[in-house]
C-alpha cells in the first residue's frame, strides 16, 4: 500500500469518533516548529514565534497569516546548564513581565530524567540580545517527574508558578522566587495519566475570567514515521481541565480531577492536520482575540511524518461556554 493511503487509512480509523475541529489559519512562509510559543513586541506588535531546536528558534511577522521569517535563535551558543542536551533546547515559554521577555526552556535528550529548565532574559527579544542565566529548576534519574516544557503562569496571589512535566507522573508545579529565575518549595502533582505509559505532557496554564485553565498535550508526538504510526488515536491531542485557583485542582468539563486521568478533549487529528499538540496562547492585540498556537504534521504526500515538517497551527478561542472551543481564525 502506498505510504499516503496507509497512513490515510489509519487517520479514518483514529478519527471516525471524534468531533470536527475547524482548519489552522493559512499561513506562509517559515512556518516548520515544534511547541511553539508565540507572542506581540509591547512595542511594535510585532509577532515573535519561539521553537524547539536551534537553541531556541525565533521566527517573525507583522502578520499572523504571515509570511513568517527565521531571524536567528535565542542562544548563539549552548545552555550554560552543564547536561546533556544543551546545544538543542526544547519547548519554550515566552512572556512578558515589568519591561522584561522571559524565555523558559528545556535541556534533556530523548527519554532521560537528566533534565532542566533554563531562563533566558531579553528587552526586545531579537537574536543576539538575549542573556542566559541557567538553571532554574531541574531533575534527575528516578523522580516522580521530568523537568523539562515549562510554564510560567502568576497566581491568584500574584506569586510566579512554573508548570511543567513530561510522562513519568506527568505535570507538577513548583514555586519561582520573585525574581522569576530560581525556584522555591517542593513540585505538587496536578495531573496523571493512569494509563501507561503516563503520556502526558506540554502543560500551559492559561487565566481567562474566573478560571485558571490547565492545558496539555496527551499520546505520541515523536519518533514514527509514515509507515509506522502508532496504534489509531494514540497519537499527540490536546486536553484542559480548569480551577479557580492557578495550583488546582483542575477538572474536566464532566468534573474528573486531571490528576485521575481527566481531561476534555480540545484538538485531535482531523483533515491535514495529524497528532496537534505542544499548545500555548496568546492575546492578539491586533485582531482582539485569545489565540490557540500549536504544532502538528500536515497530512501531504509530498511531506512524510517528521519531527522537520512540524507545522504551526493557528486557531481562535472561543469561551463564551467557560471551556475553550476553537474556532477559525
Amino acid at each position: 500500500m502506498h505510504l499516503l493511503s496507509l497512513l490515510l487509512a489509519v487517520l479514518a480509523l483514529a478519527l471516525g469518533s471524534l468531533a470536527a475541529f475547524p482548519d489552522p489559519l493559512a499561513l506562509s512562509g517559515s512556518t516548520y516548529v515544534h511547541d511553539p510559543s508565540l507572542i506581540q513586541r509591547v512595542s511594535d506588535g510585532k509577532y515573535y514565534l519561539f521553537s524547539t531546536h536551534n537553541r531556541i528558534a525565533i521566527l517573525t511577522a507583522t502578520k499572523l497569516a504571515g509570511p513568517w521569517t527565521s531571524v536567528g535563535s535565542v542562544l548563539s551558543s549552548k545552555s550554560i546548564i552543564n547536561l546533556s542536551g544543551n546545544d538543542d533546547l526544547w519547548a519554550p515559554d515566552v512572556s512578558y513581565h515589568n519591561g522584561v521577555y522571559y524565555a523558559y526552556y528545556a535541556v534533556s535528550t530523548f527519554g532521560s530524567q537528566k533534565s532542566a529548565i533554563g531562563l533566558a532574559t531579553s528587552t526586545s527579544m531579537d537574536p543576539g540580545t538575549w542573556t542566559d542565566h541557567g538553571q532554574v529548576f531541574a531533575s534527575s534519574t528516578g523522580a516522580a517527574y521530568n523537568a523539562i516544557d515549562p510554564n510560567l503562569v502568576i497566581d491568584e496571589s500574584g506569586a510566579p508558578v512554573l508548570t511543567f512535566g513530561s510522562f513519568w507522573s506527568d505535570l507538577y508545579q513548583v514555586k519561582l522566587q520573585s525574581g522569576l529565575s530560581s525556584s522555591t518549595g517542593s513540585a505538587v502533582q496536578v495531573a496523571f495519566n493512569s494509563t501507561s505509559p503516563q503520556p502526558e505532557e506540554g502543560a500551559f496554564v492559561w487565566k481567562h475570567g474566573s478560571y485558571y485553565y490547565l492545558f496539555f498535550s496527551s499520546g505520541l508526538c515523536c519518533g514514527f514515521t509514515a509507515s509506522a504510526l502508532p496504534p489509531a488515536g494514540n497519537e499527540y491531542k490536546v486536553f484542559v481541565g480548569r480551577s479557580t485557583s492557578a495550583h488546582g485542582p483542575f477538572v474536566d468539563k464532566n468534573g474528573r480531577d486531571l490528576r485521575s486521568t481527566g481531561g476534555t478533549l480540545v484538538l485531535a487529528s482531523h483533515g491535514n492536520v495529524y497528532a496537534p499538540g505542544g499548545q500555548a496562547i496568546f492575546s492578539d492585540t491586533k485582531s482582539g482575540k485569545d489565540v490557540f498556537v500549536y504544532h502538528y504534521v500536515p497530512v501531504k504526500s509530498a511531506v512524510p511524518y517528521s519531527d522537520a515538517y512540524a507545522s504551526l497551527g493557528l486557531n481562535a478561542i472561543d469561551w463564551s461556554s467557560g471551556w475553550p472551543v476553537l474556532t477559525s481564525l
